[in-house]
């Protein structure tokens, strides 16, 4: 099955709503984990919120580029504070041994708006001009630099209040993840990649956020003409490294998992050679999806095949064991001449096999599903090729 060749960009439903994804059913908690947290709001003014970005609160410039807002409406942001109306508030949390730094758990696009306004730059390099205003027209077009100009008017901005809380006395990381998929349930979901990289913040999720800042076969399946905002690129590369990773074992908790592959690799990056070790697992994976898009087609590839043909969302579950698969070299060389034959031995495995279609539909991160679906892939590819693919190290608790 070739390449198809229809036009993709952002189709974000097709990757939303995925068993296989992180939540928070991923957390062991209880109440008495909670018993510390302390709640301190403040109303910090602008100014104050704008001198403490990059020093106390950190927005780390290795991934403030991942804006998810547009320019339209970062400018009416502005607007709406200048206007006094009154805006959700931002949740800071104190990091661990530290009580006057802070990471972000809500509102890391407000900061960024306030900073790139106040600093006079988007992120694309241009010019910050307000545009688009809906009430405060004499500012159309006027960037921060000609607003200052004018002390009542730059006083409207500055002196204005932002509900801003911080949370202190957490002893547990899952507390935080919990909040931040509490605050994230609604209809814009974001990864708790960005979560990760706060709690996590070292030379390996650095390296990896640039690397997938160059647009590639990764960006390709998820219909991305640049990198992801929400940061699925990111989350995909790490987890097909984890799984790659024999020294960390899958025990049933996908965030601990993807947690201690990025703790690992902070502490080894610096290692000689290291770096270059994950590079070329990273281009192995390019080249995995690439095969794998170049024989399912970019509409099927890790998708689930049920009652006789594809469904449309990303199956997360079916992207680990096909990058998996078609990373051992002697099975993707043996694969070029064959791609026929491995669709249709993943349809038949998918009809014939329930309990391989429940592995990747329903309790996907479960270690008996996880185990089960990489065994039953793994074996088909052992029968069609006659080549032996160790399994990825899957282990009871």
């Amino acid at each position: 099955m070739s390449q198809d060749k229809t036009e993709w960009s952002d189709r974000d439903e097709e990757f939303e709503g995925d068993d296989a994804d992180e939540s928070s059913s991923d957390l062991e908690l209880s109440e008495d984990k909670f018993a510390g947290l302390l709640v301190a709001p403040a109303d910090w003014t602008i100014e104050t919120l704008y001198r403490q970005i990059g020093k106390q609160i950190d927005l780390d410039p290795d991934f403030q580029r991942r804006n998810v807002w547009s320019s339209k409406a970062k400018s009416r942001f502005i607007e709406s504070l200048m206007l006094g109306i009154p805006i959700p508030q931002i949740l800071l949390s104190a990091k661990p041994n530290s009580k006057s730094s802070f990471l972000v758990l809500d509102g890391k696009q407000r900061l960024l708006t306030i900073k790139e306004f106040l600093d006079g730059t988007l992120p694309n390099g241009r010019p910050f001009h307000l545009r688009s205003l809906r009430v405060l027209k004499e500012i159309e077009g006027m960037s921060w630099k000609k607003i200052s100009e004018d002390p009542e008017l730059s006083a409207k901005l500055l002196n204005e209040t932002q509900r801003t809380t911080v949370l202190r006395g957490w002893t547990d990381e899952s507390i935080l993840y919990e909040i931040f998929y509490r605050l994230n349930s609604g209809s814009v979901k974001l990864s708790p990649m960005e979560l990760r990289m706060s709690l996590y913040p070292g030379p390996f999720l650095k390296f990896i956020l640039r690397w997938t800042e160059n647009i590639g076969p990764l960006h390709h399946l998820l219909k991305k003409r640049n990198p992801d905002p929400r940061m699925g690129d990111v989350e995909l590369a790490v987890r097909y490294l984890a799984f790659q990773e024999n020294s960390i074992p899958y025990k049933g908790d996908l965030k601990v998992f993807l947690d201690s592959l990025c703790e690992k690799y902070n502490l080894r990056f610096d290692e000689i050679d290291f770096e270059e070790s994950v590079i070329n697992k990273l281009s192995i994976l390019q080249k995995s999806i690439e095969f794998g898009i170049k024989t399912f087609g970019n509409k099927y590839f890790c998708r689930k095949f049920s009652d006789g043909k594809y469904e449309m969302r990303f199956n997360r579950a079916l992207f680990d064991i096909f990058v998996y698969s078609f990373s051992n070299q002697d099975f993707i060389n043996w694969s070029k001449d064959h791609a026929g034959l491995i669709v249709e031995s993943f349809q038949n495995l998918s009809s014939n096999d329930n309990e391989f279609l429940r592995s990747i539909e329903t309790t996907t991160k479960s270690i008996d599903a996880t185990k089960y679906r990489f065994e039953q892939w793994l074996k088909v590819c052992r029968e069609i090729s006659g080549i032996e693919i160790p399994r990825p190290v899957i282990v009871e608790r």
